[in-house]
């Protein structure tokens, strides 16, 4: 994972989402000591439509953090896919402790030793 940008962010993102959110009813829970928030946007033409899922994830105090992940999704007429993107953004708190987190987590599910504090 190298940036918010990479592909294998996305995918833990993905992971942490599917371990959690399970009940697609839901707009907010908290998993593995974060708050997740969910909203939905969509609109539909008469050419094509869209979907935005918005992902808020807090982390808080101590060292508490917010990051935003945003997956857009447009279909023409037919509903067949013609666009898809994804991205990220780390709206307040520390950086360094939002990929903390998120590096602690991904050695969880692929099933590594988590560092301690001394490695750090």
């Amino acid at each position: 994972m190298r940036s918010f940008a990479h592909p294998s962010f996305f995918r833990l993102i993905y992971a942490l989402l599917g371990e959690a959110h399970t009940d697609m009813r839901k707009t907010k829970w908290s998993h593995r000591g974060a708050n997740w928030v969910r909203e939905r946007h969509t609109f539909n033409g008469t050419a094509s439509g869209f979907a935005i899922d918005q992902y808020l994830i807090s982390k808080p105090n101590p060292n508490g953090w917010t990051l935003l992940v945003v997956k857009e999704m447009w279909w023409d007429h037919n509903d067949k896919s013609i666009r898809s993107t994804q991205w990220a953004k780390p709206l307040s708190g520390s950086k360094a402790k939002t990929w903390e987190w998120l590096r602690a987590e991904e050695r969880r599910i692929n099933g590594q030793p988590l560092m301690s504090k001394a490695a750090e």
